[in-house]
């Protein structure tokens, strides 16, 4: 079994299993999650008999990045494999005073996305909390990270339960301590696991509008079937009402709307407005996102010009709209293109990208 990954009820479950008193569920957290402890043996402070005891049931297997890949923009576009040989991907953003780590929580993603390379996969693998904060933990930048996003390869919300058990050790103070404030997680609005993840986090949340009328929305985002965005906006306002998180009275935590931008499919003017009617009465925010094409997809991505006017529109109507600029494209880091090193067969014009061995692994 292994003990990287696991949350602070799963370590209490454990050593109560065996007869142990609660502080030593703590003090194998913090060799975990503070000291970055690869094997038993290294946690001194737990008797050596049961070290000795514990090694053949129990290890500490977190996974380590398999390639990194660098932008011209400074991205870096981390490599993982999964069981299978299956590959995952992390990006890592810097931008001025911060530096954001995008993670997947899946690797390929079966929600379907026309305008996302990544969908073009489908599901693969879902993640284990140790492949999730693996991709925090084995990063070579990891004590500079500001800033952690869910927004890689995967829904989130399609893997609840190892990415609530992910998010319990980022934000616990037993475990890596990081503010929930500056951790978002994307889902396209999965219920009830959206309920779930504003009741059991505190972390910013992000839902993939894209479009705000279901005719419209069901040709890009196929899960508007199962899960329509009309009952996911219908949760927000009744929660919005009565005060529930993520709401003001709540917390300072953030609530956003997020639109990729099309060419005449969601930047015209009347999607817009669509998307103000559709979120009027909602404390949260709006945020723009360039389209990074990839070959055989039959979009195009909005002039600034499209996604300036849609801007103003929200604005005018006291939105606070956000045009977020596009990073690592050259690498296939950027928004929906996480697809692993295999994405080139998924399309006959895809290009192969070399990937250079990665160095500098944290000790």
């Amino acid at each position: 079994m292994n003990l990287f990954g696991l949350s602070r009820s799963d370590l209490l479950d454990l050593v109560r299993s065996h007869r142990l008193p609660d502080y030593r569920a703590r003090q194998i957290a913090q060799w975990l999650y503070r000291h970055h402890a690869d094997t038993l043996t290294g946690m001194t402070n737990l008797p050596s008999e049961l070290r000795e005891r514990w090694a053949d049931e129990y290890s500490v297997d977190s996974p380590r990045p398999q390639s990194v890949e660098e932008s011209r923009d400074g991205t870096r576009r981390y490599t993982w494999v999964a069981p299978g040989d299956d590959i995952y991907e992390s990006a890592l953003i810097p931008d001025e005073d911060r530096l954001t780590l995008c993670v997947s929580t899946q690797a390929g993603c079966r929600i379907g996305c026309r305008f996302c390379l990544t969908a073009r996969k489908g599901l693969r693998w879902n993640l284990s909390s140790a492949e999730i904060l693996g991709q925090y933990r084995n990063l070579p930048e990891r004590d500079r990270v500001t800033h952690v996003v869910y927004m890689g390869m995967g829904e989130p919300l399609d893997n609840t339960d190892e990415v609530m058990k992910s998010l319990d050790v980022l934000t616990g103070e037993w475990g890596y301590g990081l503010s929930p404030r500056r951790i978002t997680v994307s889902t396209v609005g999965i219920l009830p696991d959206l309920e779930r993840l504003l009741d059991e986090s505190e972390v910013n949340v992000a839902i993939s509008l894209h479009a705000a009328r279901r005719e419209e929305r069901l040709p890009l985002v196929p899960a508007e079937n199962r899960h329509p965005v009309a009952t996911t906006l219908e949760l927000l306002r009744h929660r919005a009402q009565l005060g529930l998180p993520p709401f003001p009275g709540t917390g300072r935590r953030r609530l956003s709307f997020e639109v990729v931008m099309l060419d005449g499919v969601t930047d015209r003017p009347d999607q817009a407005e669509a998307v103000r009617d559709l979120i009027r009465g909602i404390p949260a925010r709006v945020n723009l996102i360039p389209w990074n094409s990839f070959p055989g997809a039959s979009f195009q991505p909005s002039s600034r010009a499209a996604v300036e006017h849609y801007q103003r529109i929200l604005k005018r109507s006291g939105i606070t709209t956000t045009i977020r600029e596009s990073r690592g494209q050259d690498i296939g880091a950027a928004c929906g293109l996480l697809a692993g090193k295999d994405h080139a067969h998924m399309s006959p014009d895809a290009p192969e990208v070399a990937a250079v061995g990665l160095r500098g692994q944290p000790e």
